[in-house]
């Protein structure tokens, strides 16, 4: 069995967002989309086809978060979450997925128990939640986190693409601001190849969750 150890990293803008009366939603200049009234979504891929090519399989034995900076918000709410996954399938938009995990936040992530996805699907996942500090005083709007929790399978995949998503909810008034900053999320793992009847069921396994979807 050939292996090479490698990271698959995802990387995300910062959050300059303002809350837009306009639109009834965030408003946010570095790729974040608008999505529902409360909620900013960014998306990227992460593209495996030219080792699925040569029939390799990717295997994660551990992950990393890193997110340098602060969190601040003006919305009287404050009250601010954050959820990223990477998943085997694609979370359309246009899907009720994604619209139930921000109804979800905090309660049940993705691929738990009462959820629309499979657990082996999500191959990362980190929620956490923000709030203010009233003890601060001198550092205005300024963020503290109060829980952050990891999930999903680490399942080996044989996929062609890995689909990053971030969520970011806080309930918003028009002029309030919203900021984040960049991070970066590594998967540390492993390339190897399989038996043919293990590879071949690991693709049979891939095309079964992609029907999920279809």
């Amino acid at each position: 069995m050939k292996g090479r150890n490698e990271t698959l990293v995802v990387m995300t803008p910062n959050v300059d967002a303002t809350y837009n009366a306009g639109i009834a939603g965030w408003l946010d200049p570095n790729g974040y989309e608008t999505f529902l009234a409360d909620s900013l979504l960014y998306t990227s891929v992460i593209d495996l086809s030219g080792w699925t090519m040569e029939k390799f399989t990717f295997g994660t034995v551990q992950s990393q978060f890193q997110d340098p900076g602060v969190y601040t918000s003006t919305a009287v709410s404050a009250r601010v979450e954050v959820i990223d996954i990477i998943s085997q399938i694609p979370l359309p938009r246009s899907s009720p997925q994604l619209a139930n995990i921000v109804a979800n936040m905090g309660i049940k992530a993705p691929g738990m128990l009462g959820t629309g996805q499979d657990f082996s699907s999500i191959i990362y996942g980190n929620y956490r939640l923000y709030v203010p500090n009233a003890a601060l005083g001198a550092f205005p709007g300024f963020l503290q986190l109060l829980s952050s929790s990891s999930f999903g399978s680490k399942e080996p995949t044989a996929a062609e693409n890995l689909y990053f998503y971030r969520l970011v909810k806080c309930v918003g008034l028009p002029g309030e601001t919203l900021t984040l900053p960049a991070s970066r999320i590594g998967l540390f793992g492993t390339f190897y190849q399989e038996e043919d009847k293990e590879y071949m069921m690991r693709l049979k396994r891939s095309y079964e969750l992609q029907q999920l979807v279809d």
